[in-house]
């Protein structure tokens, strides 16, 4: 019995999708609608997929930062696939009540500080034993860009 365990366990080993962690970035930010109580914004990601086959994406979850200010979380169902050694970009439209940050961010924006951002999350992927990739996206945004 414990034979034919350890025969089906390596079998299961063959057919198991091992792939390299494909690589998360944020590619632009957009401000979609401002009033006093909600802000929309359109955050798109690139995904590049540095392995021999497809990797598809099923969705996420995740929570957004500006400055450490938690600016949203939320999920998305998203469901796209990213081509064998390539890239796909998708877009998450997010909505926030920035109005107990905004006079931060507007002194921020106003001085020509750079405003940091962070990412964080878990993407959902249909390979079978790689249920979620982890999301850590960090960067800096130009105050330049920026407008409220």
């Amino acid at each position: 019995m414990t034979l034919l365990y350890c025969a089906l366990l390596q079998g299961c080993a063959v057919f198991s999708p091992s792939y390299t962690k494909p690589d998360v970035s944020l590619a632009n930010v957009e401000m979609l609608k401002s009033n006093l109580w909600e802000q929309s914004f359109r955050l798109k990601l690139r995904v590049d997929n540095p392995n021999e086959r497809v990797l598809p994406i099923r969705g996420m979850q995740y929570q957004v930062y500006l400055n450490d200010m938690k600016l949203a979380t939320g999920v998305s169902d998203n469901r796209f696939d990213v081509p064998a050694y390539g890239s796909s970009y998708f877009e998450l439209e997010v909505r926030s009540n920035l109005w107990r940050h905004l006079a931060d961010l507007i002194k921020l924006v106003d001085k020509q500080q750079p405003v940091d951002y962070r990412i964080d999350g878990h993407i959902r992927t249909g390979l079978w034993l790689a249920p979620s990739i982890n999301l850590k996206e960090e960067g800096t945004l130009d105050p330049a860009q920026l407008s409220f």
